[in-house]
C-alpha cells in the first residue's frame, strides 16, 4: 500500500514537472503563453523584439527562478499583453524566497516601440514590477494584487486603483499628480502611499499595520477627498492632509492617526486607542468628530498667527489617558461647543494641556455639557470678556446656522448683542428690531454669542 502510494505521489511531480515550460532569451514572433502550457518558468532574461506580440492568457503563472539570480526581467520593445480576467488573475512569483525582492520585474523600452498592456493580476517579488521608460498617462488598475515588492506602483501623471490589494512592500505607491483609490487594501507595507498630488481622491479603502498609510509630500493643489475608509494599527495613518476633506473614516490603534492637518476638514470621523489622534494646525476644521480612548486626542501646533488659527467645534473628546487637548501654541483658543463627557470643570480641566499648565502655552476656553452631550450646563472662560463667568443667564434660542441676519427669540427686550470670533475679537451689534440684528459683515465661520445687553452669555452656532 506504501509502495503504490509513493508511486502516485512519483506520478504527480512527474507530471507537474511535464507540464511546466521553461522560457528564456528573445522572443522574435508572436508567442502565447497559454494555460495549457502553465505554469512557465523564467530562467534568465526575456525580451520580446520590435514588432513581436507576446499574449499571456488569463490563468497563467509565472515563476520566476531566482535561485541564481535577481536580475531577471520581462522587457518588451514590442508589444506584451498581461491581462487575466477576475477569476483567472495572472499570477507572477519568484520559486525561491518568496516573502523578498527576487527579480527585476516587467519592462517597457519605450523608444524601441514598446507597449506593456497589465490589468488583473498577481505579482510578488519584484523590485519594479511594472517599468515604463516613458510614463503612462492613466495606470489603470483594478482587482490587482502587489505582493513584497520594493516600489509596486510608480507613476508620474493619473492613477486609478480599484478592488486592489497591497500586501507587504517597501513602498505600495509612488507618485505624483491625480490619485483615485477606491475599494483597496493596503496591509504590511513600509509606505503605502507616498504623494505628491494635484487631486487625491480615496474611497472604502482599509490601511491595517503599516508603517506608513497616506502620505502628504506636498499640499493638495486641486483637492482632497478621503471617505468611508478604515485606518488600524498603523504607526501613522495620514500625515500632512490639505485643502480638502476627510470624513466618515475610522481611527483605530495608531501611532498617529492624523499628523499635522492643515487647510483640511476633518469631520464625521471616529478615532479610538490611538497615541495621538488629530495634530491640528493652520486653518483645519475639526468638527463632528468621536475621540475616544486615545492617549491623547487633539493636539494644536505650528500656528504663528491667530488668524490662522484651527477651527475645533461639535467634537466628542471623551475618556483618552493623557489629554484631550494640548495647546502647543502662544495664542489663546475658545473650543466652546466640544464635549468632554465629565460634569466637572475639574475634571475636564485635568485633560487639558494649556497656560494654566505651561506658561509659554496659550488658554482654553472650554464649555460643559451633560453625559448625552446635548444639554450645556455651563462655560468656563480663561480669557477675553466675562472670564470666571461659567454659566447661562438669559434664557433665548435662534436659528442655527445663521445667515446675514440674527432673530434670537427671548421673553425680554434687548438692544444689543455681542458676538465672539474664534480669536477672541468681539463685534456689537445693535438692534434693527425687536430681537432682528444684521451680521452680515461677518465672515463665514464659527462664533460665539457671548453677550445680550451686556449681560454674559455664551452659545455657539456657524455664521454662513
Amino acid at each position: 500500500m506504501k509502495k503504490l502510494y509513493a508511486f502516485s505521489m512519483l506520478m504527480l511531480l512527474l507530471s507537474s514537472l511535464q507540464a511546466q515550460t521553461i522560457v528564456s532569451g528573445g522572443i522574435y514572433q508572436n508567442a502565447t503563453w497559454s494555460l495549457a502550457g502553465s505554469p512557465y518558468v523564467v530562467n534568465g532574461p526575456i525580451v520580446v523584439f520590435p514588432g513581436v506580440t507576446l499574449n499571456i492568457q488569463p490563468g497563467v503563472e509565472i515563476r520566476i527562478n531566482n535561485q541564481t539570480s535577481s536580475d531577471i526581467y520581462i522587457e518588451t520593445r514590442g508589444t506584451i499583453n498581461c491581462v487575466g480576467t477576475d477569476a483567472q488573475p495572472i499570477k507572477i512569483r519568484t520559486l525561491f524566497d518568496t516573502t523578498n525582492v527576487g527579480w527585476q520585474g516587467f519592462v517597457c523600452t519605450s523608444s524601441q516601440g514598446g507597449v506593456l498592456n497589465a490589468d488583473r493580476f498577481d505579482i510578488a517579488n519584484a523590485f519594479k514590477p511594472f517599468a515604463y521608460e516613458a510614463p503612462l498617462a492613466n495606470y489603470q488598475y483594478t482587482n490587482c494584487k502587489f505582493r513584497h515588492c520594493f516600489e509596486a506602483i510608480t507613476f508620474g501623471n493619473t492613477l486609478e486603483l480599484n478592488n486592489c490589494q497591497f500586501i507587504d512592500n517597501e513602498t505600495a505607491v509612488y507618485g505624483w499628480s491625480y490619485f483615485i483609490i477606491n475599494d483597496c487594501l493596503f496591509k504590511d507595507n513600509n509606505t503605502s502611499v507616498f504623494a505628491y498630488p494635484t487631486a487625491f481622491t480615496m474611497t472604502n479603502t482599509q490601511f491595517v499595520d503599516n508603517a506608513i498609510g497616506v502620505n502628504f509630500a506636498a499640499g493638495v493643489y486641486d483637492s482632497l477627498y478621503i471617505a468611508d475608509c478604515q485606518f488600524l494599527n498603523n504607526l501613522l495613518a495620514i500625515g500632512y492632509p490639505s485643502n480638502g476633506l476627510i470624513q466618515n473614516c475610522i481611527f483605530n490603534d495608531n501611532a498617529t492617526a492624523i499628523q499635522y492637518a492643515y487647510g483640511v476638514e476633518i469631520a464625521n470621523n471616529v478615532f479610538n486607542y490611538n497615541e495621538l489622534g488629530i495634530e491640528a494646525s493652520i486653518d483645519a476644521e475639526i468638527h463632528n468628530n468621536q475621540l475616544y480612548n486615545n492617549f491623547g486626542a487633539v493636539l494644536i501646533s505650528g500656528v504663528s498667527n491667530i488668524q490662522d488659527s484651527p477651527e475645533i467645534y461639535d467634537n466628542e473628546i471623551c475618556s483618552n489617558i493623557n489629554f484631550a487637548v494640548n495647546n502647543n501654541t502662544n495664542m489663546n483658543y475658545s473650543l466652546l461647543s466640544n464635549c468632554f463627557c465629565d460634569l466637572d470643570s475639574s475634571g475636564i480641566e485635568a485633560m487639558i494641556i494649556d497656560g494654566y499648565d505651561d506658561i509659554t502655552k496659550g488658554l482654553i476656553n472650554y464649555q460643559i455639557y451633560d453625559s448625552t452631550c446635548t444639554t450645556l450646563l455651563g462655560t468656563v472662560l480663561k480669557f477675553g470678556q466675562g472670564v470666571g463667568i461659567n454659566q447661562l443667564t438669559t434664557d433665548y434660542k435662534f436659528e442655527n446656522p445663521v445667515a446675514n441676519g440674527m432673530l434670537v427669540f427671548t421673553d425680554a427686550i434687548f438692544e444689543s448683542i455681542e458676538i465672539q470670533d474664534l480669536s477672541g475679537k468681539l463685534y456689537l451689534f445693535e438692534s434693527l428690531e425687536t430681537g432682528h440684528f444684521d451680521i452680515s459683515i461677518l465672515p463665514a465661520g464659527f462664533y460665539i454669542l457671548s453677550s445680550i445687553d451686556k449681560q454674559f452669555t455664551r452659545k455657539a452656532f456657524v455664521k454662513q
